[in-house]
């Protein structure tokens, strides 16, 4: 992966992250709505841009990241993104999504240092 579409994929999941993060609860219920009970979407959603957020981060070099960085990444991601349910319109943040967010990272983490060798 270059460098240039690592900068770019990461940058662009993570303005995601948070337009998801503060989208109103209602847009969030309305379109989880049609779905299955047996999916849970947002909790895809969650491991799914954090591995994919933490696969990216090393490849883009925006500093020279070590292993120990994209697991604390992960953490300040997700702290911050629950944090800011407090001002979304019909949100409240939990820790289930804390811990989908730190698994998501963690998959990230781990299939970036099997890329890495």
């Amino acid at each position: 992966m270059s460098r240039d579409f690592a900068r770019f994929t990461s940058l662009f999941l993570t303005v995601a992250l948070f337009m998801g993060t503060l989208m109103p609860g209602s847009w969030k219920n309305a379109a989880l709505q049609p779905l299955p009970a047996s999916i849970h979407p947002a909790a895809l959603a969650h491991i799914a841009l954090f591995a994919a957020i933490c696969f990216t981060v090393p490849p883009a070099q925006f500093w020279r990241v070590r292993p120990w960085h994209v697991l604390v990444l992960g953490l300040v991601l997700a702290l911050l993104t629950e944090g800011l349910q407090f001002v979304a319109i019909d949100r409240h943040p939990n820790l289930d999504g804390v811990a989908q967010d730190m698994i998501g990272a963690f998959m990230g983490w781990a299939l970036g240092r099997c890329r890495d060798g």
